[in-house]
């Protein structure tokens, strides 16, 4: 976690965006965001102000968007994807496929691409779980950015989430605390961003069986601190 902001009571974070990337350098740097970030003001700032790109999911909060950019892309046929990954993990097989196109016509700052992603999974017996279908705009071009190249941005993003917020929210139980006069909450946050930084950087992936161990005997946080800031990271 390199940046985080206060978002003020009287607003939310579509319009901090400018504010917290303000001292993070974006040159030749892709920013993703998910759905509520589609706007026209973030992805102006971005490229036009700081010389970044973006790649940014597309949900019905922008009807017009998304309407543009599935009339762009081609029909979702079997056997006319741009790619497909599938992965076998977890006891599931997850199978995501894009579609890419130029998006021509489409009124968004910067806008070179459009996408398309499909998820579904499967259990191992072949039983189709769940679908999904996500549809995004970037403004990174076609000779910059393969639709591989995209999808992998894409579940990048979510990584973040998975190993960021869900797990502040399971393990730390953040949206229970009750730290909330003055700068509590954002303190606090803090705290847990920075208990988290150290523990990946030990390299550690087991969160929730490393913080029982070290509640168990908190000496046994010494090495992993140890361990963390040798990386010459922190």
């Amino acid at each position: 976690m390199i940046a985080q902001r206060r978002i003020p009571h009287d607003t939310n974070e579509i319009t901090q965006v400018a504010a917290l990337l303000k001292d993070v350098d974006l040159t030749n740097v892709v920013v993703t965001g998910d759905a509520a970030h589609a706007q026209h003001a973030t992805a102006a700032h971005i490229v036009c102000e700081r010389g970044g790109a973006y790649a940014l999911t597309v949900k019905g909060n922008q009807p017009a968007l998304l309407a543009a950019i599935t009339t762009v892309l081609p029909p979702a046929k079997p056997g006319s994807e741009h790619h497909v990954e599938i992965d076998r993990s977890n006891g599931k097989i997850v199978r995501r496929a894009i579609w890419a196109a130029p998006a021509d016509g489409i009124e968004f700052p910067g806008a070179a691409q459009v996408f398309r992603i499909r998820r579904d999974t499967f259990d191992h017996a072949g039983n189709r779980l769940s679908k999904e279908v996500v549809h995004g705009v970037t403004s990174l071009s076609a000779d910059l950015a393969t639709p591989a190249q995209i999808a992998a941005l894409v579940r990048r993003h979510w990584s973040v989430e998975n190993k960021s917020h869900w797990v502040r929210d399971t393990v730390y139980h953040e949206d229970h605390q009750h730290a909330y006069a003055g700068t509590g909450a954002q303190v606090m946050a803090t705290l847990r961003n920075l208990a988290l930084g150290i523990l990946r950087l030990a390299g550690i992936t087991q969160i929730t069986r490393t913080l029982q161990r070290i509640a168990a005997d908190r000496t046994r946080i010494l090495p992993i601190i140890t361990t963390a800031t040798s990386t010459n990271r922190l």
